[in-house]
């Protein structure tokens, strides 16, 4: 079943008249918006919807088109058709990356690519109607792959969409943003049967779908996330090895793209003065920052532990 993004029904609308519009339709186009507010199911939903074979205003859920569009057990979408790409976390060599980046050999082709670069795959005729190539955290362009990739992004092929994600146009390159029709995704309020399945859980109080979803689909882990916070900031003041330690074991309880955690974490903080409360508040919007952008989970919150210590200290 595809399932109509929450909270989002302006920008489905808009989408709904670009599929209808069929080869008139802006072809690249940027979903803007904060992390977890649903830029990615918005995407999905879109690739669905292009190449559902009952052109209705959803895509179906029935249809062989449909079906291959519905994510995995992993939550992955392997539709012939749709394809994701997103900044690399290692480097040429192998080695973790410091600055995760989307490089030109994943949207052009270089020589020893791994895998089929973004442009040609685009350029293939779709197995359906249509094809629809998203790039994720599309602020990581290097400026050689934006370079290389301008032309495409100008002018993609007839029966495709390029799709870019990222926080809003002035995260990316100006040559980047000027070639995007940009529909802004903005924070929602959760619906009744979310409310009353969740509340009082921390992820209402974010207005992001992603966190809604991940609450709803993990239940069970909301109270281990809980122990591993309380756990952290217990320990943020005294010995330093033992706060690393709750750090690395709230990063085992925190899965990438989760916004429990960062709602549980200014949940606790509520409870300290306001100072306290306004540098840990500054302090987890960098930790987020650092994990939408792939960085290594653990010194992103040892750094978070040391900014928070300092702030004690001031």
């Amino acid at each position: 079943m595809i399932q109509a993004p929450l909270g989002q029904d302006a920008v489905l609308t808009a989408l709904r008249s670009m599929a209808s519009a069929e080869r008139d339709a802006p072809r690249t186009l940027l979903l803007a918006g904060p992390v977890g507010v649903g830029r990615r199911a918005v995407a999905r939903w879109y690739a669905a919807l292009r190449n559902c074979e009952a052109r209705l205003d959803d895509p179906c859920g029935r249809c062989p088109a449909c079906r291959d569009h519905a994510p995995d057990t992993e939550g992955v979408v392997r539709a012939a058709d749709y394809r994701e790409i997103g900044p690399a976390t290692t480097t040429r060599d192998g080695r973790p990356a410091r600055r995760p980046q989307l490089r030109i050999e994943q949207l052009v082709p270089r020589e020893r690519a791994d895998n089929e670069p973004l442009g040609p795959w685009l350029q293939r005729p779709p197995v359906r109607r249509h094809r629809v190539g998203v790039i994720d955290h599309a602020e990581t362009l290097t400026d050689e792959a934006a370079n290389a990739f301008l032309k495409t992004l100008e002018d993609p092929p007839p029966r495709a969409t390029i799709v870019l994600i990222a926080e809003g146009p002035d995260a990316l390159l100006p040559t980047v943003a000027s070639r995007c029709t940009t529909l802004r995704l903005v924070p929602a309020e959760a619906p009744p049967e979310v409310r009353a399945q969740l509340a009082p859980h921390p992820a209402l109080r974010l207005g992001r779908p992603g966190a809604w979803q991940a609450a709803l689909a993990e239940p069970g882990t909301t109270a281990t996330r809980r122990a591993a916070v309380e756990r952290l900031l217990g320990a943020v003041g005294g010995d330093l090895a033992e706060a690393f330690a709750a750090a690395e074991a709230l990063a085992e309880a925190w899965p990438p793209g989760d916004a429990e955690v960062p709602g549980l974490l200014r949940e606790a903080w509520r409870a300290s003065g306001p100072a306290e409360y306004l540098s840990g508040d500054a302090a987890t919007t960098a930790l987020e920052a650092a994990w939408a952008a792939y960085a290594q989970r653990d010194l992103a919150l040892r750094a978070w532990v040391l900014e928070l210590r300092r702030a004690r200290r001031a």
